[in-house]
């Protein structure tokens, strides 16, 4: 390690000097999770309304500081998020360049706020509109299979089961089946990741997304229940 390196300002405070060039790399996550720059600058606007609303932060520095985010903001935008080893993560690169923009009131915005409060934070605001990406693309497909469907109501095919021909369906139906695939999944993202709230340091966003669809309690498709299929390789896999 060379003396003449600096001490991380996230956790080495207390070396004087700084970690080896390896140790840096390994450390970095920057390249990962700087695709939650929207999610981050979300967190931390919302954090300093609420520093500000409890009187921690004056109006002047909570002015400042949202005005900070809105430019690393539109920098973010045009330019993409620098990717600098030394800075790890997002969050440390977000710091970093609002310290540049408007000097040491940055530093405020870290007050009752954890670096683990923002990486739980941000992970879940993206995992959110990632479920919310996703259960909109498995609407459009729905869309599609029903239009498909509607096509197709009366085109008679061979149903099949454990390899085997079965009784005739109409091609209508068996499309309808991956209609239910789909809404199943669509329940799971709305359960898991959709409706859940957000961290307290956040607790000034935008209301959770309701659910996508509600869980059916009968299936109203035999095909999407039993798993019937138009091929044999379909239906192994959905055994």
């Amino acid at each position: 390690m060379s003396e003449e390196q600096e001490t991380n300002a996230a956790w080495g405070g207390r070396f004087e000097t700084g970690p080896s060039s390896v140790m840096r790399r390994i450390n970095s996550s920057i390249a990962v999770d700087r695709r939650m720059w929207r999610e981050d600058l979300a967190g931390s606007r919302a954090h300093a309304a609420m520093l500000r609303d409890c009187g921690i932060l004056t109006s002047d520095d909570a002015a400042a500081i949202l005005a900070g985010l809105d430019r690393i903001e539109a920098e973010y935008e045009r330019d993409g998020v620098p990717v600098r080893d030394e800075l790890e993560d997002i969050h440390m690169a977000t710091e970093a360049r609002l310290a540049e923009l408007i000097g040491p009131v940055a530093g405020r915005l870290h007050t009752a706020r954890s670096r683990n409060d923002q990486v739980a934070t941000d992970l879940r605001l993206w995992v959110r509109a990632a479920g919310e990406r996703t259960d909109q693309a498995l609407a459009g497909f729905q869309r599609a299979l029903v239009a498909a469907a509607d096509i197709h109501a009366a085109t008679i095919m061979p149903g099949f089961t454990h390899l085997q021909v079965a009784q005739p369906v109409t091609l209508g139906h068996h499309l309808l089946a991956y209609v239910e695939m789909a809404a199943r999944d669509r329940s799971r993202f709305a359960s898991r990741c959709l409706p859940h709230s957000l961290p307290s340091s956040c607790s000034r966003s935008s209301p959770p997304t309701p659910p996508a669809a509600p869980i059916p309690g009968v299936a109203t498709r035999c095909c999407g229940a039993t798993g019937w299929t138009a091929s044999p390789k379909i239906s192994r896999s959905r055994r």
